[in-house]
């Protein structure tokens, strides 16, 4: 078995990367960003040899998902995740993003809108402003260690009046993997409401220390399956995102055509690269996630014995996703200012509807993750 070597800094400099080429960054300061979410690693091998193969090729014409695709997606969703679907049922779309965006303006009407949970992947509450649909939000409370809904005040939301919940499992920013208790209460109250279920599992395979295996929303609806859209994609689990490939499971034929409808016009077909990558990641990329998730619960394990001692910080431990919620005393002031001044790009909580907190993605090489607590422990000496 071939073992791969996450300590290997690769430099993303000039590369067009988003997070390391931000524009923001002071000219001649040196900074260490850990705000959006790729990994700093290698993808795995197979991965590579797949889309040299295509580029030897020659020929990058327009390309449609194949019955291998859809067979191995499949097989994934049985063996993974314990759920039986159906080959039609599949959607295969360029990014989850846009797939939520294409749902929201199929099913949320100007009346009703949109209901999530906050804090949540920002997405999750600027679609509404994207549509123009009326935004409902609910809080999460922690309970015995982990993040979880508060389920009287999503209900009350409910009661409100909402078209479609957007959930997000495992939870981004909280690092929450549902059990079934949670997904069951859910599933009961957004039927009670009659509320279709918009779910995005992007991090199904990111689990680090999580209570329960991945359970699909979309697998506990018995006979209403018109009660739910699940995407999926491997893009996070294999740092692939630059090549966008994620598909949506629809179980009921007339939302799957209503759902394609506001796709037309909008979403460009799927690469030929993006398709063989995929192929790759769900044939031969197993050794390396479980490598990958190794080396990032040791990062996890650093950051979290940091936190819990330092005055004025606090973490819930990650159950899932590799993007850790720190929250900060108040009296630290703008701490996620004061990072970047001092050389650390974080995301700042309220960019998720939360308050004094910041993200961090530990998807990076543990020198990485050692300096950014370094700089987190001269920030909070400067402060306290």
């Amino acid at each position: 078995m071939k073992k791969y070597n996450f300590d290997e800094v690769i430099d993303r400099k000039g590369t067009s990367s988003y997070k390391w080429d931000n524009a923001t960054y002071p000219v001649g300061k040196e900074m260490l960003p850990m705000p959006v979410a790729d990994m700093d690693f290698k993808i795995a091998d197979e991965i590579i040899e797949a889309l040299n193969k295509v580029t030897e090729h020659g020929v990058f014409g327009y390309s449609l998902p194949d019955e291998e695709l859809k067979s191995l997606m499949q097989d994934k969703l049985k063996k993974d995740y314990h759920w039986d679907t159906e080959l039609e049922w599949q959607v295969w779309i360029p990014g989850i993003v846009p797939g939520i965006t294409a749902a929201c303006a199929a099913f949320a009407s100007a009346e009703r809108g949109i209901l999530t949970s906050i804090p949540v992947y920002h997405p999750f509450h600027l679609v509404a402003g994207w549509l123009n649909k009326p935004l409902k939000t609910f809080g999460m409370l922690e309970v015995e260690g982990r993040w979880t809904y508060d389920f009287e005040e999503m209900e009350q939301r409910l009661q409100e009046g909402a078209d479609v919940f957007l959930f997000c499992n495992p939870h981004n920013p909280g690092g929450t993997v549902f059990n079934q208790t949670e997904i069951d209460r859910i599933v009961a109250l957004c039927k009670k409401y009659n509320c279709k279920i918009i779910s995005d599992e992007i991090h199904a395979d990111i689990r680090l220390f999580p209570q329960s295996d991945h359970i699909c929303i979309g697998n506990n609806f018995g006979n209403s399956p018109n009660d739910s859209i699940s995407f999926f994609a491997t893009t996070k689990a294999f740092n692939t995102a630059g090549l966008g490939i994620s598909v949506a499971i629809i179980p009921d034929p007339q939302v799957r055509n209503e759902f394609l409808k506001h796709t037309f016009g909008f979403l460009p077909m799927l690469s030929r690269h993006a398709i063989e990558m995929k192929k790759a990641c769900l044939k031969f990329g197993s050794t390396w996630l479980s490598q990958m998730l190794d080396y990032v619960q040791i990062n996890h394990q650093m950051l979290n014995e940091f936190v819990a001692e330092s005055k004025g910080l606090k973490m819930v431990s990650l159950e899932g996703t590799y993007l850790a919620w720190v929250e900060f005393d108040p009296s630290l002031g703008d701490f996620q200012q004061k990072l970047f001044e001092a050389g650390l790009h974080v995301l700042r909580g309220e960019q998720f509807l939360g308050k004094n907190a910041v993200r961090l993605n530990l998807a990076t090489t543990k020198s990485n993750v050692q300096k950014a607590i370094q700089i987190m422990q001269n920030v909070l000496n400067e402060t306290n």
